[in-house]
C-alpha cells in the first residue's frame, strides 16, 4: 500500500483520539508521546507536494492545535478531534474496494 498524503491524513485521526484518551484519563506522558506523533504525521502531510496552499494553511493550524491541545477551549477541541475524519472515511472507502 502506498503511503500518501490520504493515508496520513487518515491515521491523524486514531491518534488524536488516543492523545485525548490519555490526557483526559491523566496519563500525561501518554498524551505527550501521542502529541509527539501526531506532530510527525502532520510534518508528513505536509512534505507532501499534492497539499495546495490553502491546505497547507489548515494543516499548520491543525498542527497549532495539537501543539496546544491542552489549551483548548471545547469548540477548538472538537475541531481538532473531528478534522481527519472524513480523510479516515475517504481512505476506508478508496481502499476498501
Amino acid at each position: 500500500m502506498e503511503k500518501n498524503s490520504l493515508f496520513y491524513m487518515a491515521n491523524l485521526y486514531p491518534e488524536i483520539g488516543r492523545l485525548f484518551t490519555f490526557y483526559d484519563s491523566g496519563k500525561l506522558e501518554a498524551a505527550e508521546n501521542a502529541k509527539i506523533r501526531a506532530l510527525s504525521i502532520v510534518d508528513k502531510i505536509l512534505s507532501f507536494r499534492d497539499i495546495i496552499p490553502a491546505g497547507r494553511e489548515e494543516w499548520c493550524v491543525i498542527k497549532n492545535f495539537i501543539l496546544g491541545y491542552d489549551k483548548l477551549d471545547s469548540y477548538e477541541r472538537e475541531i481538532l478531534e473531528k478534522y481527519s475524519y472524513p480523510f479516515s472515511l475517504k481512505f476506508m472507502k478508496a481502499y476498501s474496494s
